[in-house]
């Protein structure tokens, strides 16, 4: 018998496949929690100390005729 020779371009590939598919889901986990990260650090800023917006300005000009 004729021994067969081992196809290298589709060995190539599968391999190419398994570990694209892998760094792909590395990333999009690691992606999440990088959202979640900036959501939260948004949010925080946002409710420390006073911040002066157009409502409260507009009604310290009222006060003030």
């Amino acid at each position: 018998m004729k021994k067969q020779q081992p196809d290298l371009n589709r060995r190539s590939l599968l391999k190419a496949l398994t570990i694209g598919g892998s760094a792909t889901a590395a990333l999009a986990v690691s992606g999440i929690s990088t959202a979640q990260a900036t959501e939260k650090t948004a949010a925080s800023k946002h409710a420390d100390g006073y911040h002066e917006t157009a409502h409260i300005r507009s009604y310290y000009n009222s006060l003030r005729s």
